[in-house]
């Protein structure tokens, strides 16, 4: 997948689940992991929290293990 395909493909993500299904593909497009430019271009970006309309989207939290 190319990298506008990937981020046209995130965009269209309607809810938390589409969301996950799309992470799903795009890993399996890049060998079961995210390409090197996701964190910058979906994280940092804010991409994740305007497309899931979450300010709190992307967060990480840390639990036991």
């Amino acid at each position: 997948m190319k990298k506008e395909e990937v981020l046209n493909l995130m965009k269209s993500s309607k809810d938390g689940n589409e969301w996950d299904a799309n992470c799903d593909k795009v890993k399996a497009a890049h060998d079961n992991g995210y390409p090197d430019y996701w964190y910058a271009e979906v994280i940092l970006s804010g991409l994740i929290n305007q497309t899931l309309n979450n300010p709190d989207a992307g967060k990480i939290t840390i639990q036991s293990f």
